[in-house]
Protein backbone atom coordinates (compact mmCIF):
# COMPACT_ATOMS: atom_id res chain seq x y z
CA UNK A 1 0.00 0.00 0.00
CA UNK A 2 1.48 3.18 -1.08
CA UNK A 3 2.04 6.28 0.90
CA UNK A 4 1.37 7.34 -2.27
CA UNK A 5 2.96 4.97 -1.74
CA UNK A 6 6.37 3.51 -1.25
CA UNK A 7 7.14 5.27 2.03
CA UNK A 8 6.62 8.81 3.20
CA UNK A 9 10.35 9.19 3.75
CA UNK A 10 11.00 9.22 -0.01
CA UNK A 11 8.09 11.41 -1.06
CA UNK A 12 10.29 14.48 -1.38
CA UNK A 13 12.63 12.62 -3.70
CA UNK A 14 9.73 11.56 -5.92
CA UNK A 15 8.49 15.14 -6.11
CA UNK A 16 11.95 16.39 -6.94
CA UNK A 17 12.42 13.86 -9.73
CA UNK A 18 8.95 14.57 -11.06
CA UNK A 19 9.59 18.31 -11.11
CA UNK A 20 12.83 17.79 -13.01
CA UNK A 21 10.97 15.75 -15.60
CA UNK A 22 8.46 18.57 -16.00
CA UNK A 23 11.21 21.15 -16.47
CA UNK A 24 12.99 19.02 -19.05
CA UNK A 25 9.80 18.24 -20.99
CA UNK A 26 7.94 21.26 -22.38
CA UNK A 27 5.00 19.08 -23.48
CA UNK A 28 1.73 19.29 -21.55
CA UNK A 29 1.60 15.51 -21.10
CA UNK A 30 4.40 14.10 -18.93
CA UNK A 31 5.00 10.41 -18.20
CA UNK A 32 7.57 9.23 -15.67
CA UNK A 33 8.58 5.77 -14.48
CA UNK A 34 10.08 4.58 -11.21
CA UNK A 35 11.79 1.47 -9.88
CA UNK A 36 12.57 0.90 -6.24
CA UNK A 37 14.04 -1.48 -3.70
CA UNK A 38 13.60 -1.18 0.06
CA UNK A 39 14.84 -3.17 3.03
CA UNK A 40 11.24 -3.34 4.32
CA UNK A 41 7.99 -2.18 2.71
CA UNK A 42 6.28 -0.33 5.57
CA UNK A 43 2.82 1.18 5.09
CA UNK A 44 1.43 3.35 7.87
CA UNK A 45 3.93 1.87 10.28
CA UNK A 46 3.16 -1.82 9.56
CA UNK A 47 5.48 -4.04 7.52
CA UNK A 48 3.87 -5.40 4.36
CA UNK A 49 6.83 -7.63 3.50
CA UNK A 50 7.47 -9.55 6.72
CA UNK A 51 10.36 -7.24 7.73
CA UNK A 52 12.15 -8.26 4.53
CA UNK A 53 13.17 -6.46 1.32
CA UNK A 54 10.56 -5.52 -1.28
CA UNK A 55 10.77 -4.45 -4.92
CA UNK A 56 8.51 -1.95 -6.64
CA UNK A 57 7.84 -0.16 -9.89
CA UNK A 58 5.34 2.34 -11.23
CA UNK A 59 4.32 4.76 -13.93
CA UNK A 60 2.87 8.25 -13.49
CA UNK A 61 1.11 10.60 -15.90
CA UNK A 62 0.52 14.32 -15.35
CA UNK A 63 -1.12 17.07 -17.32
CA UNK A 64 0.94 20.17 -16.60
CA UNK A 65 -1.56 23.04 -17.08
CA UNK A 66 -4.45 21.45 -15.22
CA UNK A 67 -2.60 19.55 -12.48
CA UNK A 68 -4.45 16.33 -13.29
CA UNK A 69 -2.51 13.13 -12.67
CA UNK A 70 -2.94 9.36 -12.70
CA UNK A 71 -0.72 6.37 -12.16
CA UNK A 72 -0.19 2.85 -10.98
CA UNK A 73 2.38 1.31 -8.65
CA UNK A 74 3.25 -2.31 -7.83
CA UNK A 75 5.19 -3.77 -4.90
CA UNK A 76 5.98 -7.23 -3.63
CA UNK A 77 4.22 -8.09 -0.34
CA UNK A 78 3.68 -11.05 1.97
CA UNK A 79 1.10 -9.94 4.57
CA UNK A 80 -1.90 -11.60 2.89
CA UNK A 81 -0.19 -14.97 2.61
CA UNK A 82 1.03 -14.51 6.18
CA UNK A 83 -2.57 -14.11 7.39
CA UNK A 84 -3.40 -17.71 6.50
CA UNK A 85 -3.10 -20.64 8.83
CA UNK A 86 -0.50 -23.31 8.11
CA UNK A 87 -3.05 -25.84 6.84
CA UNK A 88 -4.45 -23.38 4.30
CA UNK A 89 -0.96 -22.50 3.11
CA UNK A 90 -0.29 -26.16 2.33
CA UNK A 91 -3.70 -26.72 0.72
CA UNK A 92 -3.37 -25.75 -2.95
CA UNK A 93 -7.11 -25.06 -3.25
CA UNK A 94 -7.09 -22.38 -0.56
CA UNK A 95 -3.63 -20.86 -0.99
CA UNK A 96 -3.97 -17.11 -1.55
CA UNK A 97 -1.00 -16.71 -3.93
CA UNK A 98 -0.95 -12.94 -3.50
CA UNK A 99 2.72 -11.98 -3.84
CA UNK A 100 2.14 -8.37 -4.85
CA UNK A 101 -0.03 -5.30 -4.40
CA UNK A 102 -1.06 -2.94 -7.19
CA UNK A 103 -2.33 0.56 -6.59
CA UNK A 104 -4.29 2.70 -9.05
CA UNK A 105 -4.68 6.39 -8.31
CA UNK A 106 -5.80 9.67 -9.88
CA UNK A 107 -6.34 13.21 -8.73
CA UNK A 108 -5.60 16.87 -9.20
CA UNK A 109 -2.97 19.17 -7.69
CA UNK A 110 -3.27 22.92 -7.52
CA UNK A 111 -1.86 25.81 -5.54
CA UNK A 112 -0.94 29.47 -5.41
CA UNK A 113 2.19 31.59 -5.52
CA UNK A 114 2.13 31.99 -1.73
CA UNK A 115 3.18 28.35 -1.31
CA UNK A 116 -0.21 26.90 -0.39
CA UNK A 117 -0.81 23.67 -2.32
CA UNK A 118 -3.65 21.16 -2.50
CA UNK A 119 -3.94 17.56 -3.69
CA UNK A 120 -7.30 15.76 -3.97
CA UNK A 121 -7.72 12.26 -5.37
CA UNK A 122 -8.61 8.62 -4.99
CA UNK A 123 -6.60 5.41 -4.74
CA UNK A 124 -7.58 1.76 -5.15
CA UNK A 125 -5.49 -0.91 -3.42
CA UNK A 126 -5.70 -4.19 -5.34
CA UNK A 127 -4.49 -7.61 -4.15
CA UNK A 128 -4.98 -10.29 -6.83
CA UNK A 129 -6.58 -13.57 -5.77
CA UNK A 130 -6.77 -12.62 -2.10
CA UNK A 131 -9.08 -14.91 -0.10
CA UNK A 132 -9.15 -13.39 3.34
CA UNK A 133 -12.68 -14.69 3.90
CA UNK A 134 -11.40 -18.28 3.71
CA UNK A 135 -8.67 -17.55 6.24
CA UNK A 136 -10.55 -15.36 8.73
CA UNK A 137 -13.97 -17.01 8.35
CA UNK A 138 -15.86 -13.86 7.32
CA UNK A 139 -17.78 -14.08 4.02
CA UNK A 140 -17.16 -11.10 1.77
CA UNK A 141 -14.07 -9.84 3.64
CA UNK A 142 -11.49 -8.62 1.13
CA UNK A 143 -8.11 -6.98 1.20
CA UNK A 144 -8.96 -4.72 -1.76
CA UNK A 145 -10.14 -1.26 -0.81
CA UNK A 146 -10.73 2.21 -2.18
CA UNK A 147 -9.83 5.47 -0.45
CA UNK A 148 -10.34 9.15 -1.21
CA UNK A 149 -7.84 11.65 0.10
CA UNK A 150 -7.18 15.35 0.48
CA UNK A 151 -3.86 16.99 1.21
CA UNK A 152 -2.95 20.58 2.05
CA UNK A 153 0.64 21.78 2.18
CA UNK A 154 2.24 25.07 3.08
CA UNK A 155 5.93 25.17 2.35
CA UNK A 156 7.47 21.93 3.67
CA UNK A 157 4.61 21.12 6.08
CA UNK A 158 1.57 19.08 5.02
CA UNK A 159 -1.58 17.49 6.38
CA UNK A 160 -3.35 14.63 4.59
CA UNK A 161 -6.58 12.79 5.38
CA UNK A 162 -7.53 9.47 3.74
CA UNK A 163 -11.02 7.99 4.04
CA UNK A 164 -12.07 4.45 3.06
CA UNK A 165 -15.15 4.31 0.82
CA UNK A 166 -14.80 0.59 0.13
CA UNK A 167 -13.71 -2.42 2.18
CA UNK A 168 -11.28 -1.06 4.73
CA UNK A 169 -7.75 -2.40 4.70
CA UNK A 170 -6.81 -5.45 6.79
CA UNK A 171 -9.28 -5.84 9.61
CA UNK A 172 -12.63 -4.22 8.86
CA UNK A 173 -15.03 -4.86 5.99
CA UNK A 174 -16.83 -1.55 6.46
CA UNK A 175 -16.16 1.78 4.81
CA UNK A 176 -15.55 4.69 7.13
CA UNK A 177 -12.05 3.90 8.36
CA UNK A 178 -9.67 6.83 8.04
CA UNK A 179 -6.01 7.78 8.33
CA UNK A 180 -4.62 11.19 9.34
CA UNK A 181 -1.09 12.15 8.31
CA UNK A 182 0.87 15.19 9.52
CA UNK A 183 4.41 15.66 8.26
CA UNK A 184 7.13 17.82 6.81
CA UNK A 185 9.82 17.47 4.13
CA UNK A 186 12.42 20.08 5.00
CA UNK A 187 15.44 20.79 2.75
CA UNK A 188 18.55 20.99 4.94
CA UNK A 189 21.16 21.35 2.18
CA UNK A 190 21.48 20.88 -1.56
CA UNK A 191 19.99 17.49 -2.47
CA UNK A 192 19.25 16.48 1.14
CA UNK A 193 15.77 16.57 2.69
CA UNK A 194 14.72 15.82 6.27
CA UNK A 195 11.45 13.84 6.42
CA UNK A 196 9.23 13.66 9.52
CA UNK A 197 5.73 12.22 9.92
CA UNK A 198 3.14 11.18 12.51
CA UNK A 199 -0.10 9.39 11.62
CA UNK A 200 -3.25 7.98 13.18
CA UNK A 201 -5.21 5.02 11.77
CA UNK A 202 -8.82 4.67 13.02
CA UNK A 203 -10.89 1.68 11.92
CA UNK A 204 -14.64 1.66 11.52
CA UNK A 205 -16.16 -0.63 14.13
CA UNK A 206 -18.07 -3.64 12.85
CA UNK A 207 -20.33 -6.06 14.72
CA UNK A 208 -18.80 -9.15 13.09
CA UNK A 209 -15.14 -8.32 12.44
CA UNK A 210 -14.09 -5.32 14.48
CA UNK A 211 -15.89 -4.91 17.78
CA UNK A 212 -13.53 -2.60 19.66
CA UNK A 213 -11.05 0.20 19.14
CA UNK A 214 -8.10 -2.07 19.87
CA UNK A 215 -6.97 -2.07 16.23
CA UNK A 216 -6.59 1.72 16.16
CA UNK A 217 -3.02 2.96 16.41
CA UNK A 218 -0.58 5.80 15.76
CA UNK A 219 2.67 5.63 13.83
CA UNK A 220 5.72 7.84 13.27
CA UNK A 221 8.65 8.14 10.94
CA UNK A 222 11.78 10.28 10.73
CA UNK A 223 14.51 10.11 8.14
CA UNK A 224 16.43 11.77 5.33
CA UNK A 225 16.22 11.61 1.53
CA UNK A 226 19.25 12.18 -0.67
CA UNK A 227 19.02 13.12 -4.36
CA UNK A 228 22.06 11.66 -6.13
CA UNK A 229 21.11 13.14 -9.50
CA UNK A 230 20.03 11.51 -12.77
CA UNK A 231 16.78 10.37 -11.16
CA UNK A 232 18.48 8.29 -8.45
CA UNK A 233 17.54 8.92 -4.81
CA UNK A 234 18.12 7.16 -1.53
CA UNK A 235 16.34 7.30 1.82
CA UNK A 236 17.19 6.28 5.36
CA UNK A 237 14.40 6.28 7.94
CA UNK A 238 13.31 5.00 11.33
CA UNK A 239 9.67 4.09 11.88
CA UNK A 240 7.47 2.67 14.61
CA UNK A 241 3.94 2.38 16.02
CA UNK A 242 2.00 1.92 19.23
CA UNK A 243 -0.16 -0.76 17.55
CA UNK A 244 -1.37 -3.53 19.84
CA UNK A 245 1.00 -6.51 19.77
CA UNK A 246 -2.00 -8.76 20.34
CA UNK A 247 -4.24 -7.36 17.60
CA UNK A 248 -1.47 -6.83 15.03
CA UNK A 249 0.17 -10.24 15.41
CA UNK A 250 0.09 -12.18 12.15
CA UNK A 251 -0.27 -15.95 12.31
CA UNK A 252 2.98 -16.75 10.51
CA UNK A 253 5.19 -13.75 11.27
CA UNK A 254 4.37 -12.28 14.64
CA UNK A 255 4.22 -8.55 15.36
CA UNK A 256 5.02 -6.27 12.41
CA UNK A 257 4.52 -2.82 13.93
CA UNK A 258 7.76 -2.60 15.89
CA UNK A 259 10.41 0.12 15.62
CA UNK A 260 12.82 -0.48 12.74
CA UNK A 261 15.19 1.17 10.30
CA UNK A 262 14.51 1.26 6.55
CA UNK A 263 16.86 1.86 3.62
CA UNK A 264 15.38 2.62 0.18
CA UNK A 265 16.77 3.29 -3.30
CA UNK A 266 14.59 4.69 -6.09
CA UNK A 267 15.28 5.39 -9.75
CA UNK A 268 12.96 7.76 -11.61
CA UNK A 269 13.18 8.20 -15.37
Amino acid sequence: MKKLILASAISAAFVGGFAQAQEATPAEHVVTYNLGVTSDYVFRGISQSRNRPAFSGGVDYSHTPTGLYAGTWVSTISWIDDSYSADKLTNSASRPRTPYEQDFYAGIKFGDTAGLNFDVGTIYYYYPRNKLHTSLGTPGLKANTNEVYGKIAYGPVYFKASYAIGDAIWVSNKSGSYYLDLGADVPVMDGLVLNAHVGRFVFKQDTTVLTSTAYNYSDWKIGVTKDFGNGLSGALAATGTNASETMWNFQNTGYLGDTKGIVTLTKTF
